[in-house]
């Protein structure tokens, strides 16, 4: 039997809420923890703050901030338009590396950024995400990571920026917990891209590079065209 890995492709539908997304991401968890289904989420969601499990009370300067607390790693980020969000809800081979789990999915946007964009996108030690760095200047984050492995199968995932607003993406917050680090934009790169070709780009990147990972052997992607 082909195995497959399914696209839930939202980004056609406009702007989405989180927490609806959020739920869905569970439904399709449980399934995947049993055996019964790999998916990919795509959504581009309304303007929405989240907390993590490492968010410290100074990482929300902005007590007004309808904060939403979820169960990924990391601190608080912002979700919004102008972002591709993506998450993969996919059982993991065992023994569960969730190292190696981590490593791939950056993997993944890393090699969209540089091979789609001439951007040279890196992982930083010690920092969760895919940087820019330049010398003399704070690094910049233009994809955040947040993931979660439960029962075997995983839950969240990336949100790479690539034309979001700057007097309004993450404000009232420290990005991600880091006072000495600025967060980054495909557009603000001088890339021009919209969010329906940047989802397009990172889909097929991301699969391949999470695809080891899985505990089907070789699927593919299903319900998928990034014409």
């Amino acid at each position: 039997m082909i195995r497959c890995v399914r696209v839930i492709d939202l980004i056609d539908s406009g702007l989405t809420d989180y927490e609806e997304v959020d739920r869905l991401q569970r439904q399709l968890h449980n399934k995947a923890a049993v055996g019964e289904g790999d998916y990919l989420i795509l959504s581009e969601f309304t303007p929405t703050w989240t907390a993590g499990r490492h968010t410290k009370p100074e990482d929300i300067p902005d007590a007004t901030l309808p904060i939403i607390r979820t169960d990924r790693a990391g601190s608080a980020t912002w979700h919004g338009p102008g972002q591709v969000v993506c998450y993969p809800v996919v059982k993991l081979k065992e023994p569960v590396d969730l190292y190696a789990w981590i490593r791939a999915v950056e993997a993944g946007v890393i090699t969209t950024v540089r091979e789609e964009w001439g951007l040279q996108a890196q992982r930083i030690d010690g920092r969760a995400g895919v940087w820019l760095t330049e010398e003399g200047c704070p690094d910049r984050k233009i994809c955040a990571i947040g993931l979660k492995v439960a029962r075997g199968a995983t839950l969240h995932g990336v949100a790479l920026n690539v034309a979001i607003d700057p007097a309004a993406a993450f404000a009232g917050i420290i990005p991600c917990g880091l006072s000495d680090a600025d967060v980054a934009s495909l557009s603000w790169e001088g890339v021009h891209t919209t969010v329906r070709a940047a989802a397009n780009a990172l889909v097929l990147h991301l699969f391949v590079s999470i695809r080891p990972q899985l505990a089907d052997p070789d699927p593919i992607l299903e319900n998928w065209s990034a014409s």
